[in-house]
């Protein structure tokens, strides 16, 4: 392979994993989001 399709793989393999990056740390948030709902919804359905 050339220098050039070299660089654009690995410029395109770098962007894919930032998105992938920002995609996981997305659904950590929205697990986290829901495991606090979810502890104050049993704390309001106990009282």
């Amino acid at each position: 392979m050339s220098d050039k399709s070299k660089s654009r793989r690995a410029e395109y393999q770098a962007k894919q994993e930032k998105k992938a990056n920002h995609i996981v740390n997305w659904i950590f948030g929205i697990l986290i989001a829901l495991g606090v709902l979810y502890m104050i919804a049993t704390v309001l359905m106990q009282a």
